[in-house]
């Protein structure tokens, strides 16, 4: 459901802040064509309305095969422009980024959308925590279980206490300046204002990437505790917030792990859904909109439910 912006303005920042600069408002989730060295050297990048150079695909660890059924090539790619027609019928009110990865095709479609930055919100949080267990692979840290259980209410109810002392803890803009080089973002920059970890930018294709690298570069345990998490994402945040919707609609599609951010900044309102789903975690699915705050959250929670029903629905995994 929808909850009336003026009721649900939460300032999600780390304790250790600049000067404020007017209104700036977060809140937890509502909730690639890349040059990325994790999807494999066989990828077939589908861009709408735009060229794709050859040389924008890496190379890749291996992976077990995967045995999810899917429509042809063209079937997920008129579902990615039908999401991009939503955007052009809404006259300049609404825009979305979207790309779908197929893991076992190394197929990438991406809307016209697809590598314009977004404010992140809180899907930041994923990358934090992503490149928290990087460091802990790499001997650079050690967690205790304070820290453990922060990265589990981060990913879960997307509690912004708990990122606000990861965030302070591990460097705050280090972990998306880090994660950039390890994954090879693109669009991905940290925020201008350090103690504002929502304003971090990033793109539909680069969250699609950090999906990739966690799923074939983190060894086993640290996959798994973030997967399990975010399968155990809860309909409702730690502040009371509904993220019912995307990719945590009701009723939800097998075995979907995801990751949501909602804010408002100033006149506009930012709602994500993002996550893996089908088996062997094959498809990763990136929706980063924004619209005018005025219209409310009811109001985008449904454009993106309607977005992600398309996508899935193209895969055979309509809920």
């Amino acid at each position: 459901m929808g909850v009336d912006q003026r009721q649900r303005h939460h300032r999600a920042r780390a304790r250790r802040r600049t000067a404020p600069r007017g209104q700036r408002w977060f809140l937890v989730p509502f909730a690639t064509l890349v040059a990325l060295a994790t999807i494999g050297s066989s990828a077939l990048i589908v861009r709408h309305d735009q060229h794709v150079a050859p040389d924008t695909v890496g190379t890749v660890d291996s992976h077990p095969a995967l045995t999810v059924q899917t429509g042809p090539v063209a079937t997920i790619a008129s579902a990615v422009a039908a999401v991009d027609a939503m955007s052009a019928a809404a006259a300049g009110t609404l825009d979305i980024g979207v790309a779908v990865l197929d893991r076992t095709t190394g197929q990438l479609n991406l809307g016209s959308e697809g590598s314009t930055p977004f404010y992140s919100a809180s899907v930041v949080k994923l990358l934090t925590v992503v490149d928290i267990l990087h460091r802990t692979e790499t001997g650079r840290a050690t967690l205790t279980p304070a820290q453990l259980t922060d990265i589990q209410r981060v990913l879960t109810v997307s509690d912004d206490n708990a990122m606000n002392v990861l965030w302070e803890q591990f460097g705050g803009p280090t972990t998306v300046t880090e994660l950039v080089g390890l994954a090879h973002l693109q669009d991905t920059r940290p925020p201008a204002n350090p103690g504002e970890w929502g304003e971090t930018k990033m793109s539909a294709r680069d969250v699609v990437a950090v999906y990739q690298y966690l799923l074939t570069s983190l060894n086993k345990t640290n996959q798994q505790t973030v997967l399990t998490a975010l399968a155990s994402a809860q309909p409702t945040g730690a502040d009371g917030f509904d993220q019912a919707f995307g990719l945590l609609r009701n009723p939800r599609a097998a075995g979907v792990a995801a990751k949501q951010g909602w804010m408002v900044d100033g006149a506009s309102e930012y709602l994500h859904s993002t996550g893996v789903l089908g088996t062997g975690n094959r498809y990763v699915i990136a929706v980063l909109t924004e619209r005018p705050a005025s219209e409310g959250y009811a109001a985008g929670g449904a454009d993106v439910s309607g977005a992600v029903g398309r996508l899935t629905g193209s895969l055979g995994l309509s809920s």
